[in-house]
């Protein structure tokens, strides 16, 4: 048995997207000392990763429009 691929439709699109969705702050090492820096160094993680999910969100909405 053998199986095929068909492409049916091609279409490309152009977005322009702004480029403060295109950059990302860098995250720095965190100092860790105690159990207090783990938590703070969790939190501020997740921070920058929501910040990555809204942009990606909103350059999915730039793409729909």
């Amino acid at each position: 048995m053998t199986t095929q691929q068909v492409v049916s439709k091609i279409q490309i699109q152009k977005v322009k997207i702004p480029k403060e969705l295109l950059t990302l702050s860098p995250l720095e090492k965190p100092q860790v000392k105690n159990e207090l820096d783990i938590l703070n160094a969790y939190s501020l993680l997740f921070y920058k990763y929501k910040q990555c999910e809204i942009q990606i969100n909103k350059i999915r909405e730039l793409n729909e429009d």
